[in-house]
């Protein structure tokens, strides 16, 4: 039987009933397709009839077309239907699968949409998005695999390292094959980030290809190959060779994978050392302070030792400078390390600290006491006791981690009755110049605002330091006293982090903040507290600020920011909203409906 011709007459139905019944009487492209059906219905009678319900068709009128077009829909899909084949000649393999390790999709489409918008476009915005979703672990749907794949390349290079080194670990060794489809050895940006997440998560599949990138890839490439050697003994040689090179990036690779590799081999500790002494120290502070290695560690201590001696006998201020800058690194070097001497070095140093903010160069005498304080507060329990002790003398950075250090050991009564007073001298209002008092209470806020992923302190980026923050001690719970203190003190920071439900300073607190903003932007830290606690005007200020949303044009992301809060309010609520949605902009009325359908399936 002959199909080609029932597709067509197929395909002109379908066209016909999307453009409705009434166009169909006396169509033309269906006129030409009844002789040919009629030619094969000589053959097989079922044809005969295709033509005959064609004809009908034809020739009915607009209030036939309806009937006709329907029975002709009827039999030539019963027809096609029957006449379906099913498999496909050759020979059967499987398909190349990978496991993804349970991954699933949960994300609505209006919750996706966005998000995926904002990994394939450019523009602003569009980093909060990601870490948001990465937080609510709206990258654990298969959907997002490949679009998280090619944000690798995005222009902005924060999102693509922020893929690489967060992201996509999630999805495991599943991504391997796609990510050595696309890798480019001569090429820059996310073929770099390529390569080093090839290495992370397969390192022995991944040797020919870093070995490729180090023989014929780009600049960007070899440093970034270099960095993942040190796996194998075979390596050391290569290592050894490149701490030598001209180029800083080159040799600051080698280094880290020296440092990552431990070895004991005698030339590697030489190399490790000679870099400490000298001025590679700052490409390494990161590996240095991590590494293990007994040697390593006893000359740190006696470098460190060798620079305190020279910092202080040194007078002339255009030296001072650069020997603050290395007594910083050393000092980092230390940062973690709870062994006796280390402790009691860094001890001795903080007993020097009037001694050096007595140097005035840059960096400062001052710059290297804050350092000192945050490894302290980092450091062992008798470290954290003695920056509280002198907590009172200390000022900058030095105080925050006199602050973390006092909530990390005190009870909560006591920190509040010790630190809950400079709050009462008020905090500093933005662009105006703080005094003393207003910038240790600016301190403490830092600290009771702190949410515990951020660094709460990184005193060493702004001095050309550039080493990744640790963890601070683990805190303790506050005394709920800090809250009345925060509302007393107009802190809206401090009331949006501490408010907790029923407390009626808080609420009140907030409800006047919120009418005091004019920029709807500024309202959404205040209304996700309100929502979080229970306020009673929570619904109507997420309905006000909807309302506002709506008259401006660039509400694109308005359902991803305000979804949520929808979805959180009590289903009491749910009346308001429906009656809110037929005022709103198409756009946003898409957007929101999942959230809303959301409250409405809430229990009572």
């Amino acid at each position: 039987m002959s199909i080609p011709v029932l597709v067509q007459v197929y395909d002109e139905m379908r066209r016909l009933a999307i453009a409705g019944s009434a166009v169909a009487p006396g169509d033309f492209r269906l006129r030409k397709l009844i002789p040919p059906l009629e030619q094969a219905g000589a053959k097989a009678p079922v044809f005969g009839k295709v033509a005959q319900a064609a004809q009908a068709v034809v020739d009915s009128d607009e209030k036939t077309a309806a009937n006709a077009l329907l029975e002709l829909t009827t039999l030539l899909n019963a027809i096609l239907y029957t006449q379906g084949a099913t498999g496909i000649a050759g020979e059967l393999r499987p398909l190349e699968t990978v496991d993804l390790g349970g991954q699933h999709s949960k994300a609505s489409a209006r919750v996706l949409k966005p998000l995926l918008e904002a990994l394939t476009s450019t523009g602003s915005g569009r980093m909060e998005l990601v870490k948001d979703a990465f937080e609510r672990g709206t990258f654990k749907d298969l959907r997002l695999v490949k679009p998280a794949m090619g944000a690798l390349d995005d222009s902005y290079s924060e999102i693509s390292q922020f893929m690489a080194e967060k992201v996509l670990p999630l999805y495991g060794k599943a991504i391997v094959p796609e990510l050595r489809a696309k890798l480019d050895i001569k090429g820059r940006g996310g073929h770099v980030h390529r390569l080093e997440l090839l290495h992370r998560l397969d390192p022995e599949g991944s040797r020919e290809l870093i070995q490729a990138a180090l023989n014929d890839g780009s600049k960007e490439m070899k440093v970034a190959a270099i960095e993942c050697l040190g796996t194998s003994d075979s390596d050391l040689p290569y290592l050894l060779e490149q701490v030598k090179a001209k180029a800083k990036d080159v040799r600051a690779a080698a280094l880290r994978a020296l440092t990552a590799a431990r070895s004991t081999a005698t030339d590697a500790v030489a190399a490790l050392k000679k870099a400490i002494a000298g001025p590679d120290l700052e490409l390494i502070v990161a590996s240095v302070k991590q590494c293990a290695l007994p040697e390593v560690q006893d000359h740190v201590l006696a470098q460190a030792e060798a620079q305190v001696a020279e910092l202080l006998a040194c007078k002339e201020a255009k030296l001072q400078g650069p020997q603050v800058g290395r007594m910083q690194q050393l000092v980092m070097c230390l940062d973690g390390r709870s062994d006796e001497k280390a402790e009691a070095f860094v001890l001795r140093c903080f007993e020097k600290a009037r001694a050096f903010s007595a140097i005035k160069s840059e960096p400062s005498g001052a710059d290297l006491n804050e350092v000192v304080a945050h490894v302290m507060v980092e450091g062992t329990p008798r470290m954290q006791r003695q920056l509280v002790a002198e907590h009172k003398s200390l000022a900058g950075g030095a105080f925050t981690s006199a602050v973390f250090a006092a909530r990390a050991t005190l009870p909560p009564d006591g920190f509040f009755a010790e630190f809950s007073p400079l709050l009462k001298a008020g905090l500093p209002k933005r662009g105006k110049k703080m005094s003393a008092e207003q910038e240790r209470g600016a301190a403490l806020a830092s600290v009771l605002t702190w949410d515990g992923e951020r660094p709460f302190y990184n005193p060493w980026l702004e001095r050309g330091l550039h080493v990744s923050a640790g963890r601070a001690a683990p805190l303790r719970e506050l005394d709920p006293r800090w809250l009345d203190a925060a509302v007393d003190a107009r802190s809206l920071e401090l009331v949006c982090r501490l408010a907790r439900p029923g407390h009626a300073g808080a609420n009140q607190f907030l409800s006047g903040q919120l009418a005091e903003m004019k920029e709807s932007y500024e309202t959404l830290q205040v209304l996700e507290t309100m929502v979080r606690i229970g306020h009673p005007g929570a619904a109507a200020a997420v309905i006000d600020a909807l309302r506002k949303s709506a008259k401006s044009t660039g509400h694109y992301y308005v359902g991803y920011w305000y979804g949520g809060l929808i979805a959180d309010l009590p289903r009491s609520a749910l009346p308001e909203f429906e009656a809110l949605l037929p005022t709103l902009p198409e756009k946003m009325v898409d957007q929101l409906m999942d959230s809303v359908l959301a409250l409405k399936d809430k229990p009572e």
